[in-house]
């Protein structure tokens, strides 16, 4: 028996015939769908990676902070068992004095203030805002 098919077939126990050849096409398609699929997994991955070493790296920045806080807070509670600190904090913060002293208020002159300019007055008179005039123009053109 001679073989007249142009088809080449190979057998295979329960599910019959199986074309031994797929087109490139087919194999193109497969492998850069399985490629998509592979990049697509990872990128999400590496996304949600990367975001997390974020976090993680700003969140040891805000415990490095607390802890120089604490450190600053600590000492400034070891301050205030002083009767020196304790002095100066009622004298700058809350203006007391000891019993036969005499507080001064010192008060300076504003660097802003300044005297008026000698000569005449130059002031800039009342003149109305651009989309007055505009508007005015318009009017004028238009007979109004």
């Amino acid at each position: 028996m001679g073989h007249s098919g142009a088809r080449t077939v190979a057998y295979s126990g329960r599910h019959g015939l199986i074309p031994r050849r797929i087109p490139r096409w087919i194999l193109s398609l497969a492998v850069l769908g399985l490629l998509g699929a592979v990049v697509f997994a990872f990128g999400t991955s590496f996304l949600q990676v990367y975001r997390l070493k974020r976090e993680a790296a700003r969140l040891l920045q805000l415990k490095q902070d607390l802890i120089e806080q604490n450190a600053q807070l600590r000492e400034e509670i070891k301050l205030l068992h002083t009767p020196g600190y304790i002095e100066r904090i009622a004298r700058e913060q809350l203006g007391l004095v000891k019993p036969g002293e005499i507080a001064l208020l010192i008060v300076r002159p504003r660097a802003e203030t300044r005297t008026a300019p000698r000569g005449p007055s130059r002031a800039i008179p009342d003149r109305p805002s651009w989309a007055v005039r505009v508007w005015r123009t318009w009017l004028r053109r238009f007979g109004f």
